[in-house]
């Protein structure tokens, strides 16, 4: 287990932050969550588990971790809805559906073919996110909304072990207020994909 000494050390290798830094950002996106922004948060993923659940469910010979992890490798670059679009067309050995990401769909049908969700998914966001949906509420998928929420942008990932790091912040947040890591990480994307898109449709009309 790195301490939380040795997430600081590679953050400022990085020139980011330290953790408590971090962590004190997370509480401040989180203290601007709506009861709605809480709601979606808590089911979030939730919900994406009964996703994986349905889509093992099928005669296509795949179990939860194996479809968890075809929904996160077609995730990077996709929007969500986009994303259970083409998870469910992927299971279903139907054609790719248009707006996905070629190499994305390479790795999901890797997975199909059964070469297995940890050969497949190298990157950490998404193995956290396939742990995340498969129900394992430790991890913490530290995608662009995530890193927008403590004020730092994909470059900051350049670094070895800045991602264990962000994560770890998550986790301190997440224990402070007493929810499960995944859930405190889905918060601040709620809420931080809510601001974010407000503030462009008011530069859109302005």
């Amino acid at each position: 287990m790195v301490s939380n000494a040795e997430h600081d050390r590679r953050l400022s290798a990085a020139g980011l932050p330290t953790l408590k830094t971090l962590t004190r950002r997370i509480l401040k996106t989180l203290d601007s969550a709506t009861p709605s922004d809480v709601e979606a948060g808590a089911i979030w993923y939730r919900d994406a588990q009964i996703l994986a659940a349905d889509l093992a469910q099928g005669d296509y010979g795949l179990d939860v971790e194996e479809t968890a992890g075809i929904i996160a490798a077609l995730s990077p670059r996709t929007f969500w809805s986009r994303n259970v679009v083409a998870a469910v067309a992927m299971v279903k050995g139907e054609e790719k559906p248009s707006g996905i990401i070629g190499r994305n769909w390479d790795m999901a049908q890797r997975i199909v073919d059964g070469e297995g969700v940890s050969n497949v998914l190298k990157g950490p966001k998404t193995r956290a996110f396939a742990a995340n949906i498969a129900g394992d509420t430790s991890r913490v998928t530290v995608d662009i909304w995530a890193l927008r929420a403590v004020g730092l942008d994909e470059s900051a990932l350049s670094r070895k072990g800045t991602y264990a790091a962000i994560e770890a912040a998550y986790v301190r947040a997440a224990t402070m207020l007493g929810v499960e890591p995944a859930t405190c990480q889905a918060t601040a994307w709620v809420v931080t994909r809510r601001v974010g898109l407000s503030e462009q449709r008011k530069r859109r009309f302005a």
